[in-house]
């Protein structure tokens, strides 16, 4: 592509004079195509390019024959300028050389062989030759015998052109198989752009004589030729390339008349949508076998389901075509309604886990879906610009429906959420293709609602008149709602925060409702944009579905059921604050009997003696009223009692008080021990010396402290740090006491005093010399 104009600037000035605007707002009839000016602007740039390369007496000389864009009467400003030269090679050379100095940018050959001039050449090189424009009446008559000679050999040529095409066209989509494709597509090369339309023409007149009724389908290529034309010419002239980027599709639209660059967008990919349809189908028409096409013809539908029928049978383009004249015909919109339930059984074959991915694309192409599904034909081109969108949102329901097929057949594709597949059964299957259909169909919608609401509405009327069961309608309806929430959750949220499960448990996120969602949230990302999708997100996923099921998980719903049961005033947020190896060491139900006990006595209760279900012993003390030393005096008693404590859940909770659990380590008899509890005032015997390896604050803030006492498992250590912090005045709001092996982590959450914390960590450090 040249990187610069052949216009000077001043004949740049004036060609924003030169090009107008359309007479009408386009709505992709090709009967409007006399609104464009684009063929009168290409003819005034080639008056200009002609003003410019006249002025050079070698330019007649050299024979020019007029190739490309320039000879089709294409021309834009910053279109390459193709020449083939038939004349004298040192006078080629020197109009050249003086064309370089002027900065312009010739894309020009000479024939290899004066005699033949498809010799050593591209076979597009040859098709250009069909369409070139000769300067000269010599070059008109070395044209017109290359042409002869072309023509002598037209089914060897055009065998060779067709294959070019095709091959060009594969290599094509993959090279331009990007976010740019779809969002801000590239008017050139982009799918159903220009090239595409030229080739869809180009071929068309090499077998005009295999078609017998391509005149809706020429109507369409002429129409939207004009249209992407004048596009690309004012894209030329503001001064981008062949790309639409989202800040030029804003100018753009206004230019040609629409109220908001999305009418604009979603009439242009339209346009794009049918230029690449029908330049496909004259390309399988021209490959195609007389006895092929002899057979399409002879294709009859009597009633709509044979168009689904075709398509299930055979979805090449060929077919599509065909279903797409008789769609009218046998689904007109006044009898869509009608046909309610019988759209619902074509649907499920569709949607159907183990149909082909090319029967379900073709059903997209065609149309049908719009009949099948009505609320598509209003998604048709509608985009979304964001970094993350990647398809309009007709194609993005698409893809997620061939994903969940993909899936389904090879789940490694997953990752590490392959283990999701084994998970479903069936009717699993059958709701995720089905919401993968509907859970984006509101979008567009001119509504202050989310789209996940009002798709629930769509999904609530269609699955009625299909006559669906109201549990299958219940389950796809309840995807619809929640898409979007597993995705938050994974990749925004915390996963392993009992406040992220009680969200999505009120949601009802279980069972196999989870595993739904967490496969769904992985399809519609690569729905979406495949590049988004990534082994990291795919272990996000996997540890958000391991957390829920975890058994901490499940204790913490467990406790949530029995604490609603008993109808305890504290907050869901008790089981945090509890920690989960208290938790994890009682049965729950003792847990909130007990608590209960707490909450509703109005004097304290006396020491309770526990034994958990893996044998170890806890001793729980309560108090209804906290006061200073607390804690240390529990810690006291227990080491005066010879009990070495493991573990511990300290805490002072609103309506019940002090309520202190200790994992302590001893010899006596369990009613032994609660009855020296029970009946044994609160008394310590000296604490011994003892060493911490460090002392730090973890955090403080204005009402907290929480400070950290690390050190080797030791008689007392716990004693002596809560009798440290008691002496300097500290009140103990709550602590976490943690053994592992030889290693003692005691934290304490303690209330913030005036002054700086650091000064009593200094204190603290200075007394334990560490």
């Amino acid at each position: 592509m040249a990187t610069r104009s052949f216009l000077s600037s001043v004949q740049w000035e004036q060609a924003q004079e030169v090009l107008t605007p359309p007479l009408m707002t386009p709505d992709g009839d090709f009967r409007q195509v006399f609104c464009f000016s684009a063929e009168n602007f290409s003819g005034w740039l080639s008056a200009r390019l002609e003003e410019l390369f006249k002025s050079s007496p070698e330019w007649e000389e050299c024979h020019p024959i007029i190739l490309g864009s320039w000879a089709r009467g294409e021309l834009c400003p910053k279109s390459d300028i193709d020449v083939l030269f038939c004349g004298a090679e040192e006078k080629v050379k020197l109009f050249v050389d003086k064309a370089n100095e002027q900065g312009l940018k010739l894309r020009y050959r000479m024939p290899h062989n004066p005699e033949d001039w498809t010799e050593n050449v591209e076979a597009f090189d040859i098709l250009a030759l069909l369409k070139a424009r000769p300067w000269t009446p010599e070059g008109a008559q070395k044209l017109f015998e290359q042409q002869k000679r072309i023509w002598s050999k037209k089914n060897y040529h055009r065998r060779i052109l067709l294959k070019a095409v095709k091959e060009e066209r594969k290599n094509r989509a993959r090279r331009f198989d990007s976010i740019t494709n779809y969002l801000e597509p590239n008017i050139k090369f982009g799918p159903g752009g220009l090239r595409d339309l030229e080739q869809g023409l180009q071929i068309y007149e090499l077998f005009a004589e295999k078609f017998t009724h391509p005149g809706h389908a020429l109507n369409v290529l002429h129409y939207y030729r004009n249209y992407f034309l004048s596009l690309r010419q004012k894209l030329h002239l503001e001064g981008h390339g062949d790309i639409l980027s989202n800040a030029v599709q804003f100018d753009l639209g206004k230019w040609m008349g629409f109220k908001t660059h999305k009418d604009f967008m979603r009439d242009l990919q339209r346009g794009l949508s049918r230029v690449h349809f029908y330049s496909d189908w004259i390309v399988e028409v021209a490959q195609a076998s007389a006895k092929d096409l002899k057979k399409l013809e002879q294709l009859e539908f009597k009633k709509f389901e044979d168009l689904s029928a075709a398509l299930h049978k055979n979805p090449s383009v060929l077919v599509q075509k065909k279903v797409r004249e008789n769609l009218d015909l046998l689904l007109p919109d006044n009898k869509v309604k009608s046909l309610a339930k019988r759209r619902g059984v074509e649907l499920e074959r569709l949607l159907d886990i183990n149909a082909s991915d090319e029967f379900l694309v073709s059903v997209f192409r065609s149309r049908l879906i719009d009949k099948l599904v009505p609320e598509m034909r209003r998604l048709v081109g509608y985009v979304q610009h964001d970094q993350y969108h990647r398809f309009t949102a007709d194609s993005h329901i698409m893809q997620a429906c061939r994903e969940v097929k993909r899936i389904f057949k090879k789940p490694s594709q997953l990752g590490p959420l392959k283990f999701l597949q084994s998970k479903l059964n069936k009717e699993d299957w059958r709701i995720l293709s089905w919401s993968c259909l509907y859970h984006d169909l509101a979008k567009g919608l001119e509504s202050g609602e989310h789209h996940s609401d009002l798709g629930v509405i769509i999904v609530e009327k269609d699955f009625k008149s299909y006559r669906f069961s109201k549990t299958f309608t219940d389950e796809v309806k309840w995807m619809v709602k929640n898409h979007l929430e597993i995705s938050q959750a994974a990749f925004r949220k915390n996963p392993k925060d009992p406040k992220v499960w009680q969200e999505l448990r009120e949601k009802g996120v279980d069972g196999a409702r989870l595993y739904r969602l967490a496969l769904f949230t992985a399809i519609d990302i690569r729905a979406t944009n495949p590049e988004a999708w990534n082994e990291w997100k795919a272990k996000l996923l996997r540890d958000l579905v391991f957390s829920l099921e975890s058994k901490k998980a499940r204790d913490y719903f467990e406790f949530q059921t029995l604490r609603l049961r008993k109808k305890l005033q504290l907050s869901p947020e008790i089981i945090e604050e509890l920690g989960p190896v208290l938790l994890d060491s009682l049965a729950l139900g003792d847990l909130v009997n007990d608590l209960k006990k707490a909450e509703h006595s109005t004097t304290s209760l006396a020491p309770l003696v526990y034994k958990s279900r893996k044998g170890e012993v806890w001793i729980r003390f309560h108090e209804k009223e906290d006061r200073t030393g607390l804690l240390s005096d529990y810690v006291g008693q227990l080491y005066s009692l010879g009990l070495g404590i493991r573990h511990a859940s300290i805490h002072t909770l609103a309506k019940v008080g002090v309520y202190d659990w200790f994992q302590v380590s001893t010899t006596r008899h369990l009613s032994q021990l609660a009855k020296i509890l029970e009946n044994t005032k609160m008394q310590s015997k000296a604490i011994p010396s003892v060493k911490f390896d460090s002392i730090q604050l973890i955090s403080s803030d204005d009402k907290e402290w929480v400070i950290s006492f690390k050190g080797p498992d030791q008689a007392g250590l716990l004693a002596s740090a809560a009798k440290s912090l008691s002496e300097l005045g500290m009140s103990i709001k709550s602590a976490r006491v943690h053994t592992w092996g030889r290693q003692v982590d005691d934290i304490f959450f303690v209330k913030a005093l005036e002054g700086e914390p650091q000064e009593l960590i200094a204190n603290l450090r200075q007394k334990y010399q560490i």
